[in-house]
């Protein structure tokens, strides 16, 4: 008898308890979200002609550690941003109009009318 009753208790339980490990592994906190779409779109080339000029040729300061390299984030007032030189307008013309910044990985394009990232280029 005591079997039987341990037997039903134990069935019981994973009954109770099954649904809810399901539910757990199924909860995710935070919603999925996209990532924001590139403002500029650059062609391969037209990266590696920008990584060519930015790191031979300009002697650009790098911006301070921590600055933001995800499209779609404000660039804070105290990182730098830099002019498109005459080359690289000339080169990559649908980039004239952005500014831009160097990090310690990464060539960051930003929007200059709302200083938000538009391509990071690695």
């Amino acid at each position: 008898m005591p079997k039987l009753i341990l037997s039903i208790t134990a069935i019981a339980a994973l009954f109770l308890l099954a649904p809810l490990s399901a539910v757990e592994g199924q909860s995710d906190p935070e919603p999925a979200i996209a990532p924001a779409p590139r403002t500029v779109n650059l062609t391969t080339e037209q990266r590696f002609i920008i990584k060519e000029i930015v790191y031979k040729d300009l002697k650009v300061p790098k911006a301070r550690p921590g600055a933001p390299e995800v499209i779609g984030d404000v660039v804070p007032p105290d990182v730098q941003l830099h002019d498109m030189t005459a080359d690289l307008a000339k080169s990559v013309p649908a980039a004239k109009s952005h500014k831009f910044y160097v990090t310690a990985d990464a060539i960051v394009l930003v929007s200059p009318s709302d200083r938000r990232v538009a391509d990071v280029i690695k």
